[in-house]
């Protein structure tokens, strides 16, 4: 269970990174962040997202956690999670004798 997710993880991350490419037209290279992608699919529930955690959840958790992640490249995100479900399946998976 947990090497599918990680490779729909890892393949959503090189589609992402292949998106970014074709669309890439001139000057530096730049991965989009979390925060663009969800601002350009649905600005209003992104815009609602720093005031529903803040009151529901904690007014510290917001600024310097949700922030980073929202500021991160996507890509190297998924990434990172691709890599952290197939780590276990890596590491403990039987092997033929």
């Amino acid at each position: 269970m947990f090497k599918w997710i990680g490779i729909i993880f890892l393949t959503a991350a090189t589609a992402l990174v292949a998106a970014e490419l074709i669309l890439w037209e001139s000057g530096p290279f730049a991965l989009a962040s979390l925060g663009e992608l969800w601002f350009w699919a649905h600005k209003d529930s992104l815009l609602l997202l720093q005031p529903a955690v803040e009151r529901h959840i904690s007014p510290d958790l917001f600024d310097p956690y949700i922030q980073s992640l929202l500021e991160w490249p996507l890509a190297i995100e998924l990434l990172v999670l691709g890599a952290v479900f197939l780590l276990p399946w890596l590491l403990f998976r039987r092997r033929a004798a």
